[in-house]
């Protein structure tokens, strides 16, 4: 009788890939739904509706950035893991949970004023940056799941760059109860020089 736990199979990583690309398809085409004009409106009524729709238009393409950039990240990763086990699967299913839990804290972000609806978002876009962390570290930790030939450069910044952005989100909640949402907002474009500085940092 065979003594292997399920946690110590591997199997490949196609099907996995290709259930995460369809939940963030779904997840990244509902947010056009938060764009609705007010009920009612008329065509003398039309611009100002469209007017009225700047905010949502904004948090909707902000959310649909966001959403790209997740999935480039996790494309990126898993070109390279070529196999996955129970853990990379389960945490894999927790970092879509977050994907598909965007679109909802979207909806709030348009359609709310104040600092909490920026702090659910913020705690939202931080947890998925975590569990992409933990996906590319426990793959790179465990034996046969990464390719061989990915570089041990490669291995530290997949887990440094998602840290990295993780950090900013979680930097803007305590700006957006101090300071009012919108500067947090604006603190989120620090995000972007987390590929440069987790570069430099990988190379250290």
């Amino acid at each position: 009788m065979s003594t292997e736990s399920p946690f110590d199979r591997s199997y490949p990583s196609d099907r996995l890939t290709f259930f995460s690309d369809g939940v963030m398809a779904v997840a990244i085409t509902v947010l056009v739904l938060a764009l609705k004009l007010p009920e009612g409106s008329s065509p003398a009524s039309l611009y100002a509706g469209l007017a009225a729709l700047a905010h949502p238009f904004w948090c909707y393409v902000l959310s649909f950035i966001v959403i790209g950039v997740l999935w480039m990240a996790h494309h990126a990763q898993f070109a390279n893991i070529r196999r996955v086990d129970a853990i990379v699967v389960w945490l894999n299913l927790f970092f879509l949970m977050s994907v598909v839990l965007i679109p909802f804290v979207t909806s709030i972000l348009s359609d709310f004023d104040g600092p909490l609806p920026t702090v659910l978002y913020a705690l939202v876009l931080m947890v998925s940056c975590l569990l992409l962390a933990a996906i590319w570290g426990y793959a790179c930790a465990r034996t046969g799941l990464v390719r061989s030939d990915v570089s041990r450069q490669m291995r530290r910044i997949g887990v440094i760059s998602p840290l990295l952005v993780a950090t900013v989100f979680a930097a803007s909640i305590p700006i957006a109860y101090g300071y009012g949402a919108t500067p947090a907002q604006w603190s989120w474009l620090v995000a972007a020089l987390a590929g440069p500085i987790g570069d430099r940092l990988s190379r250290a």
